[in-house]
């Protein structure tokens, strides 16, 4: 009997950490992002240092090869990587968490060396978020103002050329490849096959949050 009641404690102990590991899973709600979204931050933090910080120079060199990179697929997804240049220097972070719950409900957190990225994927539209700023949601390839309403950024279908033209604010900045690396090349494939000349801050900014939505998307899909 004795036997037969610790056996039935195990299993039930067992039980209990299951299901709180399971419970972990489910959609978040507010707080629960917040904080999730902390932890990712936390573990990031072992990378920031190793961050190329991105100019012009670096933009036209992003490649969309990746080092550390890290796909897990049981109940949910879960990924983490860093995108590098065509020169392997690491220029972005991030880590993606998704949870169980109807339509999908996921966390993208991205780091460069000088801003940081948050994404609240769900089924209506990611809200975006940069620098603890919220910028705005996106859905349908576009991101809308949080302020207006209005599209501030647009991620438009693909061309002919299998490129994906980035509009931000009613101007192409940049074209975003949507190619895989070929095997075995030995320079990696560039991420942006246009780049404007004269693009501002903001605008690479804006570029770098829907590309880097746009990329980990593929991956973990």
């Amino acid at each position: 009997m004795a036997i037969l009641a610790i056996l039935t404690l195990i299993v039930a102990v067992i039980g209990v950490v299951l299901l709180t590991q399971v419970m972990k899973l489910f959609q978040p709600g507010e707080r629960k992002m917040q904080q999730e979204v902390n932890n990712m931050r936390l573990d990031m933090q072992k990378w920031v240092g190793e961050l190329v910080p991105i100019d012009k120079k670096e933009l036209e060199l992003f490649s969309l090869s990746q080092i550390k990179q890290v796909l897990r697929k049981r109940w949910t997804t879960s990924a983490k990587g860093i995108f590098t240049t065509i020169y392997n220097e690491p220029i972005i972070a991030y880590s993606y968490k998704q949870f169980l719950g109807r339509g999908r409900h996921a966390l993208l957190y991205a780091r460069s060396a000088s801003h940081e990225y948050a994404f609240w994927i769900r089924p209506k539209g990611v809200q975006v978020v940069i620098d603890n700023k919220l910028v705005g949601t996106y859905r349908d390839n576009t991101l809308l103002s949080a302020k207006s309403g209005k599209p501030i950024a647009i991620l438009q279908p693909e061309t002919q050329n299998a490129l994906l033209p980035v509009r931000i604010n009613n101007r192409e900045v940049g074209s975003l490849v949507s190619a895989t690396p070929a095997a075995g090349k030995g320079l990696s494939q560039r991420a942006f096959e246009f780049l404007k000349n004269d693009i501002t801050e903001e605008e690479e900014t804006l570029l770098l949050a829907l590309s880097v939505l746009e990329l980990v998307n593929r991956k973990v899909e």
